[in-house]
């Protein structure tokens, strides 16, 4: 058995997504499974390196043909729209010679641009092999910006989800949609990570706060559209707690001067973004970790059904995690069923002062959060869970 796995992009990319491919296929046969991307792989990239590149035939996805004409006659989303159907024929056609040369018995593909669900199951029909679609995100929802990409994304979709033979999806939220939307019934597979480094550390801190009073409250990844609203609660919220010494700790790569534009402001320390062996100590050291998600973002529909990838690490960190999310998001909805973490899901800075204030007053109450956390990262995100899953959806001997 040998499987095609298409994506946008693919280890050693730095994206969230090429990460989770990384864990999941780390320990497979490489004679299993070649990738396909239509970003060329690189060692060379800084900050990638060559530690996260797989054993394994990686296949660039050249782009299509485009028209480039159209905006003198006002055509552009007539020209856009042929753009869209020319780019999904290449890709058939790239990814048929792929799976045929390398004499595939499946092909899985990941939501990337709009282009490669469509080209890749399109392939495996020619091809004669089953096609599994793997959902990082919302197909449709994530083109919200581009009115013609979503128009295609929308009619593309039910086609594919329903003749897919597995769609997995990285959570409940999601599976859901999907269920409701199209009668399928996706596998899920959490964004799940190498738990091991958190099994075998001890736990940094028994409590909250430090002897001299200060308060670290820490987030790592990303910063954009979708956190700036919960990140201006906080520094709000942070205002209201004037007799409290708080310090919030960013690692990411968001340049100080984007935070300064969308008025995020405060008590703010920034860091570079560390080497993934490093992260569980900056976890693990924090007084509180932030996960948020934004009231005001400009895509809700993509907000409610987002799974961070980071989600597992703060599980395992057994440290008290502070939700600040739409009610009807993803992660809300995890940490209340799940009782693993104080949850705000209004848009509301006075209510997640007050929280962050429960955290700090309430050992008993942390004790058992970071209890359920942890076995929630046991249960839900350990890569090896995950990893077998994915070998029994597709029928590999593992």
């Amino acid at each position: 058995m040998k499987f095609a796995l298409v994506s946008h992009n693919v280890p050693p990319s730095g994206t969230g997504q090429s990460l989770v491919i990384y864990r999941l296929l780390r320990d497979l046969d490489p004679n299993e499974y070649c990738l396909v991307s239509t970003e060329p792989h690189n060692a060379d990239k800084p900050g990638e390196g060559p530690s996260r590149m797989l054993p394994c035939k990686y296949y660039y996805l050249p782009p299509p043909f485009r028209f480039q004409r159209g905006y003198r006659l006002g055509l552009q989303k007539v020209r856009e729209s042929v753009n869209v159907q020319l780019a999904v024929i290449a890709h058939r056609c790239r990814i048929l010679d792929i799976v045929r040369r390398e004499k595939c018995n499946a092909v899985v593909a990941c939501t990337g641009d709009v282009t490669i669900l469509p080209g890749a199951y399109l392939a495996s029909r020619a091809a004669g092999v089953p096609f599994y679609a793997y959902l990082f995100d919302h197909y449709s929802y994530r083109e919200w910006d581009d009115l013609v990409k979503a128009f295609w994304a929308r009619r593309f979709e039910p086609f594919i989800m329903k003749r897919a033979a597995g769609v997995i999806a990285p959570n409940e939220v999601l599976r859901e949609d999907l269920r409701n939307r199209f009668g399928v019934d996706p596998l899920v597979i959490h964004n799940s990570f190498d738990i091991s480094p958190y099994e075998t550390s001890a736990p940094v801190k028994a409590t909250t706060g430090t002897s001299s009073g200060e308060v670290n409250i820490v987030y790592t990844g990303a910063v954009y559209e979708a956190h700036f609203g919960a990140f201006r609660n906080l520094m709000a919220a942070i205002r209201n707690l004037e007799h409290l010494r708080i310090s919030v700790h960013l690692y990411t790569n968001q340049p100080e001067e984007t935070l300064q534009r969308e008025n995020v402001r405060g008590p703010i320390v920034l860091h570079q973004q560390r080497a993934m062996t490093e992260m569980p100590r900056v976890q693990m050291e924090a007084d509180i970790l932030f996960l948020p998600l934004a009231f005001d973002s400009p895509y809700p529909d993509l907000v409610r059904t987002s799974a961070t990838t980071k989600l597992g690490e703060y599980l395992a960190s057994r440290r008290p995690v502070l939700v600040h999310a739409p009610r009807e998001s993803f992660i809300s909805w995890y940490f209340r069923q799940y009782d693993c973490g104080v949850v705000v899901d209004e848009d509301d800075p006075a209510r997640l002062a007050a929280a962050i204030e429960l955290i700090l007053s309430d050992a008993q109450l942390c004790r058992r959060l970071i209890a359920n956390a942890y076995e929630r990262a046991r249960t839900d995100f350990d890569i090896r869970a995950s990893r077998a899953a994915f070998i029994q959806l597709l029928g590999l001997n593992g």
